[in-house]
């Protein structure tokens, strides 16, 4: 009985050792990559400098510290399922996905990470939920990632997945915030020359249990991002090709409806190019716009929806104006709310002629029944 009590206390020394072990790790990269950032801000701001924007790689952690600080991937570590991972609790703030045994072993390679996976360590991001290590060994392939805060669950759910009926309803100026900050995060992304890849309600966390006003604008986080090679064996992945799936994810938000193949912009497209966005909403759960500014503002989100999908891919916008636009619209919300807002945040004062031409109206889309039915892979 007192060797088992000894051994218990060993094991949980070793185990809690092994925990902060590797949260000290990971508070070390990420202090290693804010002063990074910082020092790439301060290059930009020299004339005639250019700041490193490309990914640096990601430090590889011994996956026998990983294995202690999950007490052996233990049952009881689990906090989240999915379909090529299972998500462990790991040290303070850091998560391990680890992948499926079975995806692993079945593989006649291995699945090992690719140089683009081993390469995600992109500048920190309030929109992102980064990936800050990863570890591998014999079947195993672990990514340790920044552990979503308390209450944050997938916009799948949010949108009528699985348990839709444990979930709150998002109102407009929630949802307004959702697609602000998922924009935002994508853009990061993409100034960073990081393809996202897999954009779809799935890979994005949003914190259900914040409250109103401006803390929404950071509730919303991308995950999973840069990992198309890795899980769908696709090395063609564009930014293009996020922004089209950026915007069937828009549509969903704003219609409350799911993709379903290509048919929900099919059905909401024709609606928005004819200017009568308003048809599309989720009236039925989020409520009708209140007054004429917020149906302006909605219509506005719809147009840019619009862009994403309904324009061939020469014509669609880039994510930082995308974001740029949400934002706008995040921040007029906030407005009406009377929450405080950004100093670099503009007055939405409805005058769109700084926009490009995709964006500013029906006639300029360049539409095709053909690309309305491709799902975003």
């Amino acid at each position: 009985m007192h060797d088992a009590a000894v051994a218990a206390v060993h094991h949980a020394l070793v185990a809690g050792a092994a925990a902060a072990l590797l949260a000290l790790a990971v508070a070390l990269f990420l202090l290693w990559r804010r002063r990074r950032a910082a020092a790439a801000r301060g290059a930009a701001a020299l004339p005639g400098s250019a700041a490193a924007t490309a990914a640096a790689p990601l430090p590889v952690v011994p996956l026998a510290d990983v294995e202690r600080a999950t007490d052996g991937f233990h049952p009881s570590r689990v906090i989240g399922q999915g379909r090529h991972f299972a998500v462990y609790a790991a040290a303070p703030g850091v998560a391990a996905k680890r992948m499926h045994p079975h995806l692993v072993l079945g593989d006649p390679g291995g699945r090992r990470f690719p140089a683009a996976v081993r390469s995600l360590a992109v500048q920190p991001h309030p929109n992102l939920a980064a990936i800050v290590g990863l570890s591998e060994g014999p079947g195993e392939r672990v990514l340790l990632v920044e552990r979503a805060p308390v209450g944050a669950v997938s916009l799948d759910r949010l949108l009528g997945g699985v348990d839709a009926r444990h979930v709150p309803t998002l109102s407009w100026r929630q949802r307004a915030a959702v697609a602000a900050g998922a924009a935002r995060g994508l853009a990061h992304l993409h100034a960073h020359g990081v393809v996202h890849g897999r954009v779809r309600p799935c890979n994005v966390l949003v914190n259900a249990s914040f409250g109103g006003g401006a803390r929404w604008r950071h509730a919303t986080r991308l995950t999973d991002y840069g990992l198309a090679a890795f899980l769908d064996r696709r090395d063609d992945a564009r930014a293009e090709d996020d922004v089209y799936m950026f915007g069937a994810v828009l549509l969903e938000l704003l219609a409350g409806r799911r993709w379903d193949g290509g048919r929900l912009a099919h059905w909401a497209l024709p609606h928005i190019r004819a200017g009568a966005g308003m048809e599309v909403l989720d009236v039925a759960r989020a409520g009708a716009p209140s007054d004429k500014a917020e149906a302006r503002l909605l219509a506005r989100a719809a147009r840019v929806a619009l862009a994403c999908v309904g324009n061939e891919e020469r014509s669609r916008p880039g994510m930082a104006e995308v974001a740029t636009i949400l934002s706008d619209v995040e921040a007029a919300y906030r407005r009406r709310d009377g929450a405080p807002v950004g100093d670099n945040e503009e007055a939405d004062d409805g005058d769109e002629g700084r926009l490009s031409g995709c964006l500013l109206g029906p006639s300029r889309s360049i539409h095709k029944a053909d690309m309305l039915l491709r799902r975003p892979v």
